[in-house]
């Protein structure tokens, strides 16, 4: 036993001790970077090419490891190697609950009939086949559990422990009835396979950490602190990107469409009601044209707004022209005009100017546009406000509600 203690204290066990750290910080790094880019919304095939890409790094880091161990015992594998299967079966379990996709579970559950010398094994043919398919039944119950109950498992310190002692059990039952080691050696290999784990756990939090504490600045730098709808930062990058990719020199035919709109008359709110209500307009807002544009998935896309400064805010439509785009509009003005704010028993009567027009294939830039686009809407407060300017043509709602109906029905 003094001899087994030991193998567990070397300068090679340090050495595979680092390296695993080092790979699941890689499979934490790659399982968060593909999370913000690919969600369940996401098409079947780049969901499909997520879930191989994971499988395909688990698999890389197990092999790795394997190689690793190989190269610095000599060539040696399994007669001392129980600190590195400890390593490949803690990866193995991370990968479930971090890349938690289907087909990881697959594969982890694939892996004691793929394993050198699994193929070889005389655990079907000898006394031992009873056991070992009662322990894979164990470890495909627990496998299914951690996959179904990820997030309460990584916020559940028991659970998660319970799920991985049990995993690991399962694992070393199956190295002992295809290897016949002694009994003991299975106690001594989960002492240290908790302490792996212990480490291991404590290494993702921080990663965790680090993610949410990147989440919250990348939040406060692109999100308006006040409204909570994207800021102008957000907009410079998003305007830039799109009109690179709908310019002329593009070669799609998709057109993109601005509208700028400000609260009209909002310096009375704060004039008559404060600070604090004039922020209560601004929220309420930017919280009801956000709500529509969400709601307006007529061709699949949604516009996106952005606090332009002040009481000013911006939408960019993908793939709207402009009377596409007046539509959403008018359903901005009219939800406004039903679902009214209410100070103090009061009704306020918030109304919106608008200008509206889409990129011309002789804009040079994102300039031009919100130029344009900006004395459209000084167009519409200069022909009386509450009113909607669209490519220099001005119209009240309601005239642009006859508008709508004329073409309609034309």
């Amino acid at each position: 036993m003094a001899n087994f203690i030991k193998n567990y204290l070397t300068t090679t066990d340090l050495v595979v001790i680092l390296i695993t750290v080092g790979l699941i910080t890689v499979i934490t790094l790659v399982a968060y970077t593909l999370e913000k880019k690919v969600s369940k919304a996401s098409p079947f095939f780049i969901r499909l090419g997520e879930h191989i890409i994971e499988s395909g790094l688990l698999v890389i880091s197990i092999l790795l490891l394997r190689q690793v161990f190989t190269t610095i015992n000599h060539g040696y594998f399994m007669t001392d190697a129980w600190l590195y299967a400890n390593a490949q079966i803690a990866v193995a379990f991370f990968g479930i609950l971090i890349l938690n996709n289907r087909l990881v579970e697959l594969l982890t559950l694939a892996f004691p009939f793929l394993y050198n010398p699994a193929l070889n094994a005389t655990r079907f043919s000898g006394p031992h086949m009873i056991l070992f398919f009662a322990v894979y039944v164990v470890m495909l119950i627990t496998v299914d559990y951690a996959y179904s109950h990820k997030d309460e498992m990584l916020i559940s310190s028991y659970k998660y422990t319970i799920a991985q002692s049990v995993f690991a059990l399962c694992w070393w039952s199956i190295l002992w009835i295809d290897y016949h080691f002694d009994p003991y050696k299975i106690i001594i290999s989960m002492v240290f396979f908790e302490l792996f784990m212990m480490i291991i756990r404590i290494t993702e939090n921080r990663l965790r950490l680090s993610f949410a504490d990147f989440k919250d600045l990348e939040i406060k730098a692109n999100y308006d602190a006040l409204t909570g709808v994207r800021n102008r930062s957000s907009l410079n990058t998003a305007a830039k990107e799109l009109f690179q990719k709908y310019s002329g020199d593009s070669e799609k035919d998709e057109t993109i469409t601005i509208a700028m709109f400000d609260i009209d008359h909002f310096k009375k709110f704060n004039d008559t009601y404060g600070h604090e209500i004039g922020d209560e307009v601004l929220r309420h807002v930017a919280h009801l044209a956000e709500r529509e544009l969400m709601t307006d998935t007529s061709d699949g896309q949604t516009g996106q707004l952005f606090r332009y400064g002040g009481e000013e805010f911006i939408i960019i439509f993908k793939g709207k022209n402009a009377d596409e785009a007046a539509k959403v509009v008018y359903d901005i003005r009219k939800t406004l005009k039903d679902i009214p704010l209410f100070i103090n028993g009061s009704k306020l009567n918030v109304t919106l100017c608008f200008g509206i027009t889409a990129a011309q294939k002789t804009d040079k830039s994102t300039k031009e546009i919100l130029e344009r686009v900006d004395s459209y809407l000084y167009q519409s407060k200069n022909n009386g406000r509450n009113r909607v300017t669209i490519e220099g043509d001005t119209y009240t709602y309601d005239n642009l509600k006859v508008v709508f109906n004329a073409l309609k029905n034309a």
